[in-house]
């Protein structure tokens, strides 16, 4: 992957927080975009499978599948292909959007013979990937990493099993991290700096 300046350290951060998603009441998205294939996304996905708690990697998703496996598993979801089947989904983006807020984290539904309602939660770290420009209200809530088709003169390593599995130390760090940290994430309240609240 050709990572611009300060994302490798975004993408670091956010697979803590991953982490300590519950000491958070915002989980802002991941947004991996680039304008043409083969520059990347797929790759930062798999090594984020190797990073992230519970990771679910997925290349199609449903919008009932979506809030069912948030409910039932809290997976970190991983969201691959996105421009090939969700700008469209008006609904998917919907239960996407709803998870960034913790308060609005939840989608109501009918179930069963009798259509009872039952709400489902939606609040999940997740990171999506697609190629050119992600739906405007993704991209409001996320942290973008912008990846780009290397050059013949930029020089990159194949991801391989025996690379990946380099990564299972930093994940047994990031927990022990996480473990440590939680209580002082909870309880901070950190300044926003001037250039975030000044509307685009």
């Amino acid at each position: 992957m050709i990572l611009q300046n300060g994302a490798a350290v975004a993408i670091g951060l956010w697979t803590l927080f991953a982490y300590t998603l519950d000491s958070f009441d915002v989980a802002p998205r991941l947004a991996i975009t680039s304008p043409t294939m083969r520059s990347g996304k797929t790759t930062l996905l798999s090594i984020l499978t190797g990073l992230v708690p519970r990771a679910l990697l997925a290349s199609n998703i449903s919008p009932a599948s979506t809030f069912r496996v948030i409910e039932s598993a809290r997976p970190t979801l991983l969201i691959d292909e996105a421009d090939t089947f969700a700008r469209e989904n008006e609904e998917l983006r919907g239960i996407l959007n709803s998870g960034h807020s913790r308060d609005a984290a939840f989608v109501v539904r009918t179930e069963g013979e009798g259509h009872e309602p039952r709400r489902f939660s939606t609040w999940g770290a997740m990171a999506v990937a697609g190629i050119g420009r992600l739906p405007a209200t993704w991209l409001d809530r996320s942290i973008i990493i912008a990846l780009k088709r290397k050059s013949p003169a930029e020089k990159i390593e194949r991801l391989t099993r025996e690379r990946k599995k380099a990564l299972e130390p930093l994940a047994r760090m990031a927990v022990r991290w996480a473990a440590d940290n939680v209580k002082i994430l909870e309880g901070s309240d950190p300044r926003c700096p001037i250039w975030a609240m000044i509307e685009p």
